[in-house]
């Protein structure tokens, strides 16, 4: 009986331990010194109702695009900058929709706080 209780008792344990192992290796991958950062958000279709195709950000260090099938499929867009500074920058996002028609959004681009590497919810909008 005893050898079952502690059978169960190391079964039940055992999980617990290996998911706060796992939560704390995915922390510490990341630096958060690194200039390195993922923006990510949803866009919008442009006033002419065309769906966006291409989301490019611009930084004074950098431009980077994603033109995949995200964009156009989900209305969503990723894109890794390498070079964003610790203060932040201002940033201009241009998405560019089917007929050629373009928007342009600005926002201020930070690294974030903490351990992640990933700014969400950087949603694109025309201006109305």
């Amino acid at each position: 009986m005893r050898n079952r209780i502690a059978v169960l008792t190391v079964a039940a344990v055992l999980p617990l331990t290996a998911a706060a192992s796992l939560a704390t290796a995915t922390q510490a991958g990341a630096d958060p010194k690194s200039p390195k950062v993922t923006v990510k958000g949803s866009v919008d279709d442009c006033p002419d109702g065309t769906s966006a195709v291409k989301v490019t950000i611009k930084t004074v260090q950098e431009s980077r695009t994603d033109k995949s099938p995200d964009v156009e499929d989900n209305g969503e867009y990723s894109i890794a900058l390498k070079k964003v500074p610790t203060k932040g920058q201002k940033a201009q996002a241009t998405v560019t929709c089917e007929e050629g028609a373009t928007y342009k959004d600005t926002f201020t681009l930070k690294r974030p706080a903490g351990t992640s590497t990933t700014l969400d919810n950087i949603d694109l909008a025309p201006p109305y």
